[in-house]
């Protein structure tokens, strides 16, 4: 250990010895000698003397934020500056919409349809003027509060407004509402700021109250009402004050789910626009218009009514609306429910043929949550094609004075005392009128079935409220649309004889009772061994024949009422028979089945008849005798 210790201490003391003790060793694998000129003791290293202005004006590096925020200061001072120049030499007027005033002076109250006087003054209070000012003035034009219903004044060009100075315009306008409603004049000012080309706009609402419409509405109908059930609305018009000149109308705008029926006095236009030319302050108008609901309970059904002015290009709508008035009805369940059902369908436009038997029926079902006592049906039928003598009422009492049937507890027992939720059914049977061979023209053929149920329902002790509901359900019958088909002998060989040609002349004869039909077509087809030969040039009908399908076709088109009885409609062509050997002895078929049908337009139901097969049997030919109808060798 001591060893080691004297070794480091050694190298300690060659390291600091003056005299060169290690350059003195060999080196080897050095490429060229290079000589150094190194001292043999440590000096100290002396800088350059700094004088005393050197060292006190020496600045430190600037740092990038200490510039940035020289810049901004400089920025600061100059805008101050600036700013202070600008001011005291005037060089800049500003101009703000806050020192613009617009002052309307008028009454805050007005009666509808009176014109109205207003004075608008604008002051400026800028500094600078405002160059091309215009005035422009805008007001509801009507009642309506639709936004592009106004009236636009044409803008009154101003000109200059200088600094300090005011100018005063006075105005005319007419509102319209309802009484107690808020109608804004809108007053706008457009100008130019003096020496700028941008515009700015002043706006300004002026609120006018309503205190009496030129005329007022009232309309008059249930909260409630029920699908399917006749409803009466009423409307009257009350006049207030002078009107203009203008045509004055009620429009009514009806909701999706109601059926107009009739009105009185009856309307002008569309079922919805009539003349209130004959209000007076003392003579009001009435209307009374009456129809049904079609839709699910719950629905809400709003009706709105106006009235006003019409422009004079279209009568038909109010344009200038003067008042106007809402009125929603609610669609409930009635009370106690009774429908009418037509041959076991609970159809809203029942069809039945002429002379059919109809099995009727009334459902009826208690919809409240109390007992109902003492009810009662009745079914009022009547109609055009209504067989009287065939009235069957089962287990009700027919009226024949009044033609109806009546069900009550008298007859069924159920009817005394109708539970909540209890429902039942009474029936009756009816048929309708044949139209064929009637002798008589039936226009629009139909059976009406008008039903009520009304009965008492406990309220306060003794006492009783009726409740009630009306149902009716209108039956068409279908035009009898036929067709016949015939056939007469022509030429060739009588009675048909095997491989030898005999010709027929078939003809197609229409018949149409009550209802007039449109699309009408008859279709027949012919067996293998007939041949068309072709139309009768004298037919003057559409009747064309398909060598593929062997079908005859007629298109008839449109065929009127009474056709056979007033007018005539036939097709003839010829037929052609050349019986095969296996047919001896048979009475062949000249044409198959003869099909017609079209659509009956009253209702508006397709309906078809058939005919049947024709045979060389040839009834409506006299020179006919029996026994020519079978084939021969």
């Amino acid at each position: 250990m001591s060893e080691i210790k004297n070794r480091i201490e050694d190298i300690k003391r060659r390291l600091y010895d003056r005299e060169d003790t290690v350059s003195k060793r060999s080196h080897e694998g050095v490429l060229h000698p290079v000589s150094h000129t190194v001292n043999n003791e440590w000096h100290k290293e002396e800088k350059p003397q700094e004088d005393f202005m050197t060292r006190k004006f020496k600045k430190a590096p600037i740092s990038i934020f200490a510039k940035f925020f020289i810049g901004a200061c400089i920025f600061f001072v100059g805008a101050i500056v600036f700013a202070v120049i600008m001011f005291s030499t005037g060089g800049s007027k500003t101009v703000s919409n806050d020192n613009i005033d617009i002052i309307v002076l008028g009454n805050a109250f007005t009666k509808g349809g009176d014109t109205l006087p207003l004075q608008v003054e604008i002051v400026n209070r800028n500094d600078a003027s405002l160059e091309f000012a215009d005035l422009i003035i805008e007001y509801p034009s009507g009642a309506s509060d639709n936004p592009n219903d106004v009236v636009r004044v044409p803008r009154e060009v101003i000109g200059t407004i200088k600094s300090g100075a005011s100018i005063t315009r006075n105005i005319k306008v007419v509102l319209y509402g309802e009484e107690k409603s808020i109608r804004n004049v809108k007053i706008s000012l457009e100008y130019h700021p003096e020496g700028s080309n941008a515009i700015f706009t002043k706006e300004k609402e002026y609120p006018v109250t309503i205190s009496s419409a030129p005329l007022s509405l009232l309309l008059d109908a249930p909260d409630q009402a029920t699908s399917d059930q006749p409803i009466t609305i009423k409307v009257t018009a009350n006049l207030n004050t002078t009107l203009p000149p203008a045509p004055t109308m009620l429009q009514m705008t009806y909701p999706n789910g109601f059926i107009f029926e009739s009105a009185t006095p009856k309307p002008l236009f569309n079922n919805s626009v009539w003349s209130l030319a004959s209000l007076t302050p003392t003579n009001p108008v009435v209307i009374t218009i009456t129809g049904k609901f079609v839709g699910q309970t719950g629905d809400e059904q709003v009706f709105h009514a106006y009235a006003g002015a019409t422009s004079a290009t279209n009568q038909s709508l109010v344009n200038v609306v003067y008042t106007s008035l809402l009125k929603t009805i609610t669609l409930s369940k009635p009370f106690l429910e009774a429908d009418i059902l037509v041959n076991s369908q609970d159809s809203m436009n029942p069809t039945v043929s002429s002379g059919d038997t109809i099995n009727g029926s009334v459902h009826w079902v208690n919809n409240l949550s109390t007992r109902i006592t003492n009810a009662q049906i009745i079914l009022n039928m009547n109609g055009n094609a209504l067989d009287k003598d065939t009235i069957n009422p089962l287990e009700g009492f027919y009226d024949s004075a009044n033609n109806r049937i009546i069900w009550d507890k008298n007859t069924v027992s159920d009817l005394a005392s109708i539970e909540p939720g209890a429902s039942g059914t009474v029936s009756f049977t009816v048929k309708s009128l044949s139209l064929v061979g009637l002798g008589k023209n039936i226009k629009d053929p139909q059976i009406i079935f008008d039903v009520s149920i009304r009965g008492s329902q406990p309220a306060l002790g003794s006492s009783f409220q009726d409740v009630n509901n009306f149902s009716k359900k209108v039956v068409k019958v279908l035009s009898d649309l036929q067709i016949a088909s015939s056939a007469t002998y022509l030429s060739g060989s009588m009675p048909p004889k095997v491989q030898t040609e005999t010709r027929y002349s078939v003809t197609w004869t229409l018949s149409n009772s009550a209802n007039a039909i449109s699309g009408a077509v008859a279709k027949s087809s012919l067996p293998i061994y007939i041949k068309w030969v072709g139309l009768d040039s004298s037919t003057g009908e559409d009747v064309s024949y398909n060598d593929v399908t062997r079908e005859v076709v007629w298109n008839i088109g449109s065929v009127r009422s009474n056709t056979g009885l007033d007018t005539n409609r036939e097709a003839t062509f010829t037929l052609s028979l050349s019986p095969s050997s296996s047919q001896v002895g048979s009475v062949p078929q000249l044409m198959k089945d003869v099909i017609v049908s079209g659509k009956d337009l009253f209702s508006n139901v397709v309906i078809s008849s058939k005919y049947g097969p024709i045979t060389t049997t040839l009834y409506n030919d006299s020179n006919f005798k029996p026994g020519n109808d079978r084939v021969v060798k």
